[in-house]
């Protein structure tokens, strides 16, 4: 797994994470989401 500093490549693996839900109660956690389905991460920039 890469350092928490390295930028991911592409078919890089993600390091776990766990984060409160932008549209729901509760949390998201990746190793949860890969449990049942392949999972895609998009990172959005900007204000709400």
């Amino acid at each position: 797994m890469p350092n928490q500093t390295a930028t991911l490549k592409l078919k890089d693996a993600a390091p776990n994470f766990d984060l409160g839900a932008a549209n729901r109660e509760g949390r998201v956690n990746l190793a949860e989401l890969l449990s049942r389905s392949p999972v895609i991460v998009e990172f959005l920039r900007g204000t709400w």
